[in-house]
């Protein structure tokens, strides 16, 4: 079963807010946010993907690479 996740709509303004509050958090920590992460919350911000899916990408993504 599905779980639907309700959401509130977001502005494009505080989407791009809330990605450089992010990237500013990670610059803090001596970390860069990537171009596909930035894509990643992206797609997660505007729900064309949920956590999970992201994540089975990422774990597909990163055991072909081992």
């Amino acid at each position: 079963m599905k779980y639907q996740v309700h959401r509130k709509t977001v502005t494009d303004r505080i989407h791009k807010q809330r990605v450089q509050s992010v990237a500013g958090t990670m610059a803090i920590e001596g970390l860069m946010l990537s171009e596909a992460s930035r894509r990643n919350l992206d797609r997660y911000a505007s729900g064309q993907a949920n956590f999970q899916q992201i994540m089975a990408e990422l774990k597909a993504k990163y055991q072909r690479a081992e």
